[in-house]
């Protein structure tokens, strides 16, 4: 028989998180509704900017509002609303901890695209994220994009995407994947590695134009129930269809 999950389940899984949570160093905020019942934690890196944790906490309002249109706007007109370069190791290493306390795997593309407008290239990749992924421009050819708590399958099926809007916007791109499971041991350079290193592959001549590291080799190292799915990341609204 299946056990349905109740509010008090819920309550007693975000109290268990947060105790967790104290192992990290993270802080954590309790997101409740107007009636006050709890709705899921935000986990900010201890170290994270003011403008990280301005720009996370637009999008995770944003996607309880339905109003995330209009957050990217706003977004997009902060100078803060892309991290820069040198955080992103910083970044990795955040998602690498939260694949370690949430057994849900994280993927990392490196995007490089021809000589068009950075600019435009940027917006086209926007037009394609959910309101959790993390976009960072490592340079006027090349971006990064982590995909917290999303597997090989959704992760190539988002590069495609992600080559189809910036088609449509006349630019041409080839992209590196990697993923991060959670019985990996290895670093955040180790990762970036991994995927700079496919970037390469997709270079070659008659290389297809989006690479990855397999993802079989761990698959099974992230299993969790519905119901574990929906109380980790239900509070976020991502769409994973």
């Amino acid at each position: 028989m299946k056990r349905i999950a109740t509010d008090k389940d819920s309550a007693h899984f975000f109290a268990d998180l947060e105790v967790q949570a104290d192992r990290y160093p993270v802080r954590s905020v309790k997101i409740t509704a107007k009636d006050r019942s709890l709705l899921g934690l935000f986990l900010m890196d201890d170290d994270a900017e003011a403008c990280e944790i301005e720009a996370a906490l637009s999008r995770l309002a944003a996607s309880f509002n339905g109003h995330q249109l209009a957050a990217e706007n706003k977004l997009a007109a902060n100078a803060c609303s892309m991290p820069s370069p040198d955080q992103l190791r910083k970044i990795i290493r955040t998602e690498i901890d939260r694949v370690q306390l949430t057994r849900l795997p994280c993927s990392l593309i490196i995007l490089a695209a021809d000589k068009s407008e950075p600019s435009l290239v940027a917006e086209a990749i926007k037009e394609c994220l959910h309101h959790v992924d993390i976009l960072v421009q490592m340079n006027d050819q090349e971006f990064a994009i982590i995909l917290p708590g999303t597997n090989l399958g959704k992760a190539t099926l988002r590069a495609k995407t992600i080559q189809q809007a910036n088609h449509t916007h006349g630019a041409n791109t080839r992209m590196g994947i990697a993923i991060y499971y959670a019985n990996d041991r290895f670093t955040a350079d180790d990762l970036l590695a991994q995927a700079q290193a496919e970037l390469a592959r997709s270079q070659q001549p008659g290389a297809e134009p989006i690479c990855h590291v397999s993802g079989i080799r761990a698959e099974d190292a992230c299993q969790v129930s519905v119901e574990e799915r929906a109380q980790l990341f239900g509070f976020l609204v991502k769409d994973t269809n």
